[in-house]
């Protein structure tokens, strides 16, 4: 067993944003428990993110440390301090700072060269290390920080261009576990960069992903047998680095004097009553889209939780309905935030009754994981396909949906989701008369799968074992080969 064996010596890769970076270091932090030695190689100031956390896992005795790679800021001429796509505003930096994954190339290579590792665990985004590791002959897994079900959608559309033939939608994908939906075509481009992703996959000994099990029901199956490689599903690894044990999914009581502002609102509101209203930190919505959701949150009557970036500062009939604020405000019946809020806490919270979520990747793992059902309004890349994991797949959301496929949160797009979509999808879910019961039914169900699969003698954690063992089975095959 991993824990018995001398320590392998294992490398890993995250890419720039957070959604990549946290899932990944988590990752790291569960591998060192399992008595391994892991490097995190990664760049000054991404290092700075999770370098306390670090810290505190080497008091715990586990063996993890950080290698830094200069960060090319001048090569890609982006200020210094920038290489996190949480730092860009526009495609132009978001560009640059993708770039860099390809230019530090060169750096990571020679590194591996001088210390080779036993195995080597890249985020999918760095599509160069499928032809580094076989160079090197470093066995190489493949993180990839969303959902099988998604790499499954992607192959299926590549393996079907017939069903996108028509202008208009929606778009009947065949082949899969699901009969599934796409309201919008997918863009050319999302298509070949997905597919190249998914292309660099080859040559390794498996993807591991940051969900369990229970979630991808059926699409492991169809991958697996699709590609011939392995699924790991060791998530979601925000539950697992916390102690299981410790933490009571039901509760999120805090101590009164701590409490954010936001919890200490929640507190006033009736169970089940509150639309937690958030599109990420990278989402950038035009202020005629941020419009439409006032609109249509306000006349589905229903309470709400809405925060809000980049608005700090601005006038907010810019972008809200006028008078919207003042309005609310009767009855205690909104909040408005422009700053960070504890999300999983908030989600938490006996309060909230829905999520009106962009369906991102983190947000919606941490949706289930709380039992919220969730509005769902994609805003980019994937996001379109975790949609369709919640809505059609398991039944945990309602569609809102979205009218055009954007590759980037920064694109302007030429249409918004109307304000009569948005009301229509929040009072289905929150309505006592809508089809809420038996969605929040099904969320509930899925969050008790979600943690008994990070509990010990759960899927993840069997499969964090499992995954350890087989690593260790591959770096003695190639040993014995060797000699």
């Amino acid at each position: 067993m991993g824990s018995e064996s001398k320590p392998l010596k294992i490398y890993m890769l995250p890419f720039f944003a957070q959604g990549h970076l946290i899932p990944l270091v988590n990752l790291a932090r569960l591998v060192a428990s399992k008595n391994q030695q892991v490097t995190i190689i990664t760049t000054p100031s991404n290092a700075q993110l999770f370098n306390k956390t670090i810290q505190q896992d080497l008091s715990s005795g586990h063996h993890i440390t950080i290698r830094l790679i200069n960060f090319p800021s001048t090569q890609l001429g982006l200020p210094p301090g920038v290489e996190n796509l949480f730092a860009a505003s526009d495609n132009q930096t978001a560009g640059k700072i993708a770039m860099a994954a390809h230019l530090l190339k060169p750096d990571i290579e020679s590194f591996m060269k001088q210390n080779p590792p036993d195995v080597f665990i890249p985020d999918i985004m760095f599509t160069w290390s499928e032809q580094t590791s076989k160079d090197l002959r470093i066995p190489r897994l493949v993180f990839n920080p969303i959902s099988i079900f998604d790499v499954c959608l992607i192959e299926a559309i590549k393996s079907h261009p017939e069903a996108f033939a028509s202008d208009s939608g929606p778009y009947h994908i065949p082949g899969l576990p699901h009969p599934l939906t796409l309201p919008v075509k997918p863009s050319p481009g999302f298509a070949r960069v997905t597919e190249s992703l998914v292309e660099a996959e080859k040559g390794s000994h498996g993807v591991i992903v940051n969900s369990f099990a229970e979630l991808d029901e059926g699409y492991t199956e169809y991958y697996e047998n699709l590609t011939g490689r392995r699924v790991w599903h060791v998530g979601p690894t925000s539950l697992m680095v916390e102690n299981p044990k410790e933490k009571n999914p039901i509760s999120s009581n805090t101590n009164s004097n701590d409490k954010h502002e936001t919890l200490a609102w929640l507190d006033t509101k009736e169970i089940g009553s509150v639309v937690y209203i958030s599109f990420g930190s990278l989402c950038r919505l035009s202020n005629e889209q941020l419009k439409e959701i006032g609109f249509g949150i306000e006349s589905s009557k229903h309470s709400f939780l809405w925060v809000v970036h980049g608005k700090e500062g601005e006038e907010d009939d810019n972008w809200l309905p006028k008078g919207f604020v003042e309005r609310t405000k009767d009855g205690n019946r909104g909040l408005l935030i422009k700053d960070w809020v504890p999300q999983a806490l908030i989600l938490d919270h006996p309060s909230i009754g829905g999520f009106l979520t962009h369906c991102g990747w983190n947000s919606t793992v941490e949706a289930i994981s709380s039992g919220v059902p969730m509005i769902t309004m994609p805003g980019f890349g994937d996001q379109y396909y975790n949609e369709k994991l919640v809505t059609e797949v398991h039944c945990i959301g309602v569609e809102v949906g979205a009218t055009e496929w954007s590759m980037s949160p920064y694109d302007a797009k030429k249409t918004v989701v109307s304000r009569e979509r948005i009301e229509k999808g929040v009072k289905s879910l929150m309505d006592s008369d809508g089809d809420g019961g038996e969605i929040r039914k099904r969320a509930r169900e899925m969050k008790v799968k979600a943690w008994k699969a990070v509990q010990e003698g759960g899927s993840s954690q069997n499969c964090l074992t499992k995954l350890v063992d087989y690593l260790e089975s591959v770096v003695t095959s190639k040993s014995v080969e060797q000699n």
